[in-house]
């Protein structure tokens, strides 16, 4: 059984750590703010371009342009964008076990681009898995030329016939309570049929489609990985704020605990010691 004084040194240490989880809870929260600004300022113009492309795209012919050409699929490629920290609980566990599920699924010939840390270390680790290149430590300082470097990668893949699609897994942003884990296909871009319009005749395009599809096609991409490594920075911090408030609330719960305990013994001591006075008193007289 712990003496007093051990105890009493707990309580001290647990609430030198509930300090500094409330101070990265508190940076989290900052963070987040900022993530959301970016997150949100960049959103609406991805889903527009995703909406023009893909209906664009079921519009023309496979062969108008090389990234929207559907092949036989006999080796793909995964990027799995996970965090390069830890301490936001399991934020980089669902991802990493997701990344692992599709590599049992899938065919033998894919191919793992790991952005972050985390995701990195975990899966270098594991046998049968291949990882083709590593992205660490971009969310310190994150910026749209990240984005651009792995697109360009993967387009380069894509036409070179290395690979025959390629897929997306990361944490979507919802709010700062909730992240939803998505798994999406990056390449080939998915044709989507435009809704019945008696008044839409077609495109017409100006200067050329051949212009303008190797303008926006790869455009389309680039933008589309920015806006996942946003909504997986925003998710981030969001798990990483609410990780911090459970941990804080939890060392709070600690010391409660201990402090009934240290008070408990001292009264347990003083009263023993009463009694020691007492029965003392008694045998004098």
């Amino acid at each position: 059984m712990p003496s007093l004084r051990e105890i009493r040194g707990r309580i001290a240490s647990t609430k030198d750590i509930q300090k500094i989880t409330k101070a990265m809870q508190t940076v989290a929260g900052v963070r987040l703010r900022r993530a959301q600004e970016r997150l949100f300022s960049a959103r609406p113009y991805a889903r527009k371009l995703d909406e023009m492309l893909t209906h664009l795209a079921a519009q023309t012919a496979d062969e108008a342009h090389s990234l929207l050409t559907d092949r036989d699929v006999k080796a793909s490629t995964l990027v799995v964008v996970t965090a390069d920290r830890g301490f936001c609980g399991s934020f980089n566990t669902s991802v990493i076990r997701r990344a692992m599920e599709h590599t049992r699924e899938a065919s033998p010939e894919l191919g793992l681009i790991c952005v972050g840390r985390k995701g990195a270390e975990t899966l270098s680790r594991q046998p049968h898995v291949k990882i083709l290149e590593k992205q660490i430590n971009i969310f310190q300082a994150l910026e749209y030329d990240h984005a651009g470097e792995i697109a360009d990668r993967l387009m380069e893949l894509f036409n070179s016939g290395q690979v025959d699609r390629v897929e997306v897994v990361y944490n979507e942003f919802k709010s700062a309570g909730q992240q939803n884990l998505v798994l999406e296909q990056i390449l080939p871009v998915i044709p989507q049929a435009i809704e019945e319009d008696p008044l839409f005749s077609g495109y017409q395009y100006e200067p050329s489609q051949k212009a303008l599809l190797d303008d926006l096609v790869p455009r389309h991409i680039r933008f589309q990985i920015w806006r996942v490594l946003l909504e997986s920075n925003a998710a981030e911090e969001a798990a990483r704020m609410l990780a911090m408030d459970n941990a804080t609330r939890n060392a709070g719960d600690l010391i409660d605990e201990l402090a009934l305990k240290a008070n408990k013994m001292r009264q347990e001591t003083i009263t023993s010691e009463l009694m020691d006075i007492i029965g003392g008193a008694e045998a004098l007289r």
